[in-house]
């Protein structure tokens, strides 16, 4: 997409705050670039309605004139009082050109200026230092060719006292125009991984930023000037700017086509069609016009329209009409009286034209002989001169027809384009009928025959007509026949034929004319590129990629293949020539017939593994396929093995890994496992599926539950619950206080030596 140009560009430094303490002067930088085609009194001032601002600034208006593309600076200096009260002073920064670009001025730049507090320590950014090679200037700007590559180096400077982080943009300029490079991370060399998005500097340290232009072949003469913006990380505030002057020299190239409709004329005008087509890189004004070749004018000439406005690319047809004067000049015999003229083409930018510029003839016919034959037959006298004019007009045969002209409108077709033709044939009072006939490819088509033996066929009257002569009697009419639509518009090689049949006679005259219809050029995928190399299973896929010949493009096909395996078909985007609704965000509108699309996501469905990924365009008319693009490796990886849950009357296994229970309690247990083709086994239920639930009283010889995972790979994972089942204790019998307590009895051997009963604390040890 194009980037107009604005007449002025304005640039400000600081750009939208000014700081300062009471009692300083503070200065505001104003760049001005006049990129008009005219000279321009420009005028820069403070808003008026800053009135406290207006008496620090004593010279608040200054005026500056500017030729085309020069360049200048102004600058504001504001004079802070020693009693003005800190805070923030908003004023308006106006630049404006009534006289000379009152569209599109004035333009209004608001900004502030921050008086600090004295005792108050100003806060200033380290500010770093870059340069642009090579270096360039209104004067001396950097000359482009269009569709070449030229590369541009910014060296950066870190002065200050921490590392920082750079990054480049590139302003006023199509995205698909340039390309940033960045350098490998100083940190990556130390260890550290860090992206390469930026320039990542130490303190004190230099890099380097390639900004790589490409520019599109059709791209527009004049002057460009992109603004380079650099940013810094640990500063994003500060804006540090600067410009590149770029030229693009005009191509001038034009075509000039006269193609004759009428050349041959006896009282009619001739008619001439003219054609102009810019090849070039500039827009073009002409005025055209033609003359006579001879000392004198013999004709007058009329053009429609007489001046054409011409796009880059565009064509244009101009009706030429040429009307002879001086009608005593017309010779009384022979083959007629030659006219030759030629065109005249003015560039209203006083651009140059080209030098050979076509020349057209019109013939002027000679008078019917028999006029002078009259006078010669008045001489001998009045009876023999009546009876010959009566055998003249009344008895001599009418000439045959003749096919003078038979062509196509246009010497190049291309698919879905109708192949019109062109044809005159002269004597037509003798025609009797016209049939015309097309083959393709060895493929004849109904031939379509039209009858004149009772005048113009009605088929007929939207594409010929019949011009009578001064003597129709003998047959001085032409049948002139254009833009006749054959119908043809698909790819191959035609071949017309034109036959006609004179009244009262068996011989056909005929002509065979070829015409080649060009097929439809296929998209075609020209760059495929993915975010990630490597993607763990249930991720989606991001791709970008670029399509070109995109009003061809039917349908978009995402490919995938294993090694050793077949190509499958993993997603279909149908496009018909507009973009479908699931890519509206991804996709940006089509530049120059070429599809830029990024971050569009792909969901992989398929085992894990080594993904060969391609595209293949398939065409919206002859539903053709282009090659595939060129594959990106992907590796696929399988999920990895987790236990997601794993309770127990909903308490987790890794915070509470032991319990007590009771006999006969009911309790839950509950499990979910991620992975790839794993197996899930419990101790003491056996082989379970990966997710699911069970419930159960609590026994005895109930003292551990096991989860165990494992996949196909040799992953594994294990959590476990530790148990202990108390026996609830039987109802005591009550006591009589009052009466002796009775201690039982021993039996000796407990007597002699009794032991003591200990409790085993439960240990998890053996569930590591």
């Amino acid at each position: 997409m194009l980037n107009l140009i604005t007449p002025l560009k304005v640039t400000l430094n600081p750009p939208t705050r000014l700081e300062g303490f009471p009692g300083e002067s503070v200065t505001l930088h104003i760049s001005l670039i006049n990129q008009g085609e005219q000279g321009a009194a420009i005028d820069v001032f403070v808003d008026p309605i800053a009135q406290t601002l207006l008496s620090w600034c004593p010279s608040a208006r200054k005026r500056v004139t500017l030729d085309p593309q020069q360049a200048c600076e102004v600058s504001l200096v504001f004079e802070i009082p020693s009693d003005a009260l800190p805070g923030s002073y908003p004023y308006t920064v106006v630049v404006d050109a009534p006289e000379h670009y009152p569209e599109e001025t004035p333009i209004h730049y608001p900004a502030r200026l921050e008086v600090l507090v004295k005792e108050q320590t100003v806060t200033r950014s380290e500010k770093l230092t870059f340069s642009i090679r090579p270096a360039t200037s209104p004067v001396q700007p950097l000359l482009i060719q269009p569709n070449q590559y030229q590369t541009l180096s910014v060296i950066v400077n870190n002065h200050s006292s921490r590392v920082d982080r750079f990054r480049l943009h590139c302003l006023d300029l199509d995205k698909t125009w340039f390309t940033i490079q960045y350098p490998n991370n100083e940190l990556s060399e130390l260890g550290v991984v860090s992206s390469t998005d930026g320039l990542e500097l130490n303190p004190g340290g230099q890099g380097e930023i390639i900004i790589e232009f490409h520019y599109p072949i059709d791209m527009p003469a004049g002057r460009y000037s992109p603004t380079l913006q650099l940013i810094s990380e640990n500063a994003p505030e500060e804006v540090f700017l600067d410009l590149v002057y770029l030229e693009v020299k005009p191509r001038l190239h034009l075509s000039v086509e006269l193609e004759t409709i009428l050349g041959k004329v006896s009282h009619s005008p001739g008619q001439y069609r003219l054609t102009l087509t810019n090849h070039g890189n500039s827009i073009r004004q002409l005025a055209v016009s033609a003359s006579s070749r001879d000392e004198t004018e013999s004709c007058y000439y009329v053009c429609n329209p007489s001046s054409v406005y011409l796009l880059i690319g565009e064509t244009a047809t101009i009706s030429l009409t040429v009307y002879p004067k001086q009608k005593w000049r017309r010779p009384l015999f022979g083959y007629g009286l030659e006219l030759p003229f030629q065109v005249n083409l003015q560039d209203l930018q006083a651009l140059p034209t080209p030098e050979n510029l076509p020349m057209g003839l019109l013939v002027w016919k000679a008078r019917p002989w028999w006029q002078f034959l009259l006078l010669l037959l008045a001489g001998v006298g009045a009876l023999s001169g009546l009876g010959f004019l009566i055998w003249f007009l009344f008895f001599k045969p009418a000439p045959p027809p003749i096919l003078s002209e038979f062509k196509p409108d246009s010497t190049s077709y291309t698919e879905g384009g109708r192949v019109r033709l062109n044809w005159t044939i002269a004597n037509a009072d003798r025609l009797e009928q016209l049939v015309l006939s097309s083959t393709k490819e060895r493929i004849a088509s109904n031939p379509q025959v039209y009858d004149f033996r009772q005048g113009l066929p009605t088929e007929l009257n939207r594409y010929c007509q019949i011009r009578d002569g001064e003597t129709p009697a003998v047959g001085d009419r032409n049948l002139t026949c254009t833009n006749f639509d054959t119908g043809a518009r698909l790819a191959g090689e035609y071949t017309f034929q034109l036959q006609i049949k004179a009244k009262s006679a068996q011989k056909l005259i005929q002509q065979k004319l070829d015409v080649v219809i060009q097929p439809q050029p296929l998209p075609q995928v020209t760059s495929i590129a993915a975010r990630q190399s490597q993607l763990e299973k249930g991720k989606p896929l991001t791709l970008s990629w670029n399509i070109k010949n995109f009003s061809q493009l039917g349908r978009l096909q995402v490919m995938g293949q294993l090694k050793e395996g077949k190509p499958m078909l993993l997603k279909t985007y149908n496009f018909q020539k507009q973009i479908p609704l699931e890519l509206n965000k991804q996709c940006q509108p089509p530049v120059n017939e070429t599809l830029s699309c990024s971050n569009v996501d792909i969901w992989l469905s398929a085992k894990p593994g080594d993904y060969a990924i391609s595209l293949q365009a398939v065409s919206s008319g002859s539903q053709k396929q282009s090659p595939p693009s060129k594959a990106i490796q992907v590796q696929l990886k399988p999920t990895p093995l987790r236990v997601i849950n794993f309770t127990l009357n909903n308490q987790s296994s890794e915070t509470n890994p032991s319990m007590f229970l009771k006999v006969g309690q009911v309790v839950t247990l509950n499990w979910q496992v991620q992975g790839d083709d794993v197996k899930v086994k419990l101790e003491p239920l056996g082989d379970v599926p990966a997710n699911g639930s069970r419930t159960f009283k609590a026994t005895t010889n109930l003292s551990q539950i096991i989860l165990m995972a494992e996949t196909e790979q040799g992953q594994s994972v294990k959590r476990a619950f530790l148990l202990q089942v108390d026996t609830p204790k039987p109802p005591q019998e009550p006591t009589n206080t009052n009466s002796p307590r009775v201690m039982p009895l021993l039996s000796p051997s407990t007597q002699n030596n009794p032991k003591p009963l200990f409790l085993r604390p439960l240990s998890t040890n053996n569930l590591k």
